[in-house]
């Protein structure tokens, strides 16, 4: 860990006391906080002029897929793809250059983007890669689009049932169509070759390095498993693991992780066990998020992923085990369904952080519950703006419920922002946007979608620093620029505190970043 001294500076402390222009980190802490008159600094130490800028807590990430993150950097981008065709030109365009028999990768496809609206087929894909396997994931992550060569390397057909919790579309030919939902996607990436271990803490790298450019100085990494787990603990055992990762561990090796006698708290102020990550239910975009009435002109409700008193008996455990849960619950039946059995467990383990991951989509009764009963509301606000069409046609009238940031902070509930990246852009400036402003990049809808749900600026920030230590059960230790707590700080480019034109939040860029007293990025003029 670093020493910096940073001067000159309009530093947000998270405090309500105001701003300080100074801020000495000693041996990877904060030493003081306050006057630039008033620090005695060692000599020699290095030092930051940020001439007026504001310096804020570094950001956090409260919901970060990171191993993911990296393979999709490596992967074929599907986002922002404008139809099937566009998706598949990407898909060729990557079959001319990959290694002779690898599968082809991509994520971020999104038929909800295209004019038909209509999922896509794996016969799309043959048309231009009939003999390599192809797997696309869905930009929410739970739907898989591939080919025949896929279905054949896993061997499934019209026979294959579908595990619990997910679901194979057939065609009117009898056959899968080349869309697989939830569970059922495991049948094919269980097949695929798995990334060498080389391959893994490369990948790890490249989102680390990302996540330094957008001002991240920690993220909570969600559903890890054992490799991705090995990546990090080999990039901190070699000295290269330079942001700090709070890991979620799949709750689909929670036998295993009871075996190791893991526990929350586990590890050092690098890498740290924080919890385990379980699913209630898919997403809204593969139409799979459990709701209590069916989704719009369809009978279907989506579906739990695994029976309810399962997910109750394992959270439990981990309550029990020492092991903090984190369930991922998106559709209002699934949020409801979670906080009862969070309300039913109140007495086990009451010093272990509670949440649940996205809360998209809430009963107007449920709202006070996370306050009432103490559960953070690990939300990502660029969905609300980059899903508003989507709540729009699937959930109508019911988008009154969902993403409702100011309301949940009205009641109390600690608020933790993060991005589900690569689902969607790590940038927390983008979040801050969209939850300040309810508007997309184009400032779409000019008044703000539901704008009652609207958050101040302050409290945007706030969720990215301090409301992520407390959902991860480190509120005294980071989150703030305070003497005592983790020296990670970023430097923005302009104030966004003090814009007039809350659309010029966008403008704003991290030009340094800081952890630990060690500066990990500056941005290029």
């Amino acid at each position: 860990m670093g020493s910096l001294l940073v001067r000159n500076a309009r530093i947000w402390t998270g405090y309500a006391a105001g701003r300080v222009d100074a801020a000495l980190i000693i041996d990877g802490r904060f030493a003081f906080v306050g006057r630039e008159a008033d620090v005695t600094a060692p000599s020699g130490i290095d030092t930051i002029d940020v001439d007026g800028r504001l310096v804020a807590p570094g950001f956090t990430d409260a919901h970060a897929h990171l191993l993911g993150t990296g393979a999709a950097m490596r992967g074929v981008d599907l986002k922002r793809a404008g139809s099937v065709q566009e998706a598949v030109r990407r898909v060729a365009e990557r079959r001319a250059v990959a290694t002779a028999g690898s599968w082809i990768r991509g994520a971020g496809w999104d038929q909800n983007d295209w004019p038909d609206a209509r999922f896509p087929s794996r016969h799309d894909l043959d048309a231009v890669t009939p003999d390599r396997p192809v797997a696309l994931n869905h930009t929410s992550g739970h739907c898989l689009w591939v080919n025949s060569a896929a279905l054949r390397a896993a061997g499934v057909t019209s026979t294959t049932h579908a595990p619990v919790g997910g679901a194979i579309d057939i065609g009117g030919d009898g056959e899968p169509t080349g869309i697989l939902r939830d569970t059922a996607a495991r049948l094919i990436t269980d097949a695929a070759p798995n990334p060498t271990q080389a391959e893994r803490i490369a990948a790890t790298e490249d989102a680390i390095a990302h996540a330094h450019s957008l001002g991240v100085t920690c993220v909570h990494a969600m559903d890890v498993g054992r490799g991705e787990l090995q990546a990090m603990h080999a990039l901190r055992d070699a000295g290269r693991l330079r942001l700090r990762i709070r890991a979620y561990l799949s709750a689909a090796r929670l036998d295993e992780w009871f075996e190791r006698n893991v526990a929350t708290g586990d590890g050092d102020d690098m890498m740290r066990i924080a919890g385990v990550k379980f699913f209630a239910d898919g997403a809204l975009g593969s139409l799979t998020a459990w709701l209590r009435e069916p989704y719009q002109r369809t009978s279907g409700c989506g579906f739990p992923l695994q029976p309810i008193e399962d997910l109750e008996r394992d959270v439990r455990r981990c309550l029990s085990g020492g092991l903090a849960p984190a369930v991922h619950a998106i559709g209002d039946r699934a949020n409801h369904e979670v906080l009862d059995i969070y309300e039913r467990a109140r007495g086990l383990a009451p010093s272990l952080a509670r949440r649940i991951e996205h809360a998209q989509l809430l009963a107007p009764g449920d709202v006070t519950r996370f306050a009432a009963l103490g559960v953070n509301a690990s939300v990502q606000p660029i969905h609300a703006t980059q899903d508003m069409a989507k709540v729009d046609r699937s959930w109508g009238a019911r988008g009154t419920g969902a993403y409702v940031f100011a309301s949940l902070l009205a009641t109390g509930a600690n608020l933790a922002f993060g991005s589900d990246t690569p689902v969607e852009t790590m940038d927390p400036i983008a979040g801050i946007h969209a939850a300040v402003t309810r508007r997309n990049a184009a400032g779409e809808p000019p008044g703000g979608w539901y704008p009652g749900e609207r958050i101040p600026v302050e409290a945007a920030l706030r969720a990215y620093t301090q409301g992520a230590a407390l959902a991860a059960g480190e509120e005294s230790a980071s989150g703030r620029i305070a003497s005592g707590y983790l020296g990670d700080l970023v430097v923005l480019s302009s104030d966004i505190l003090e814009t007039t034109d809350p659309m010029r939040i966008l403008d704003a860029r991290a030009d340094v970043t800081v952890v630990g007293g060690d500066v990990v990025y500056r941005r290029q003029p």
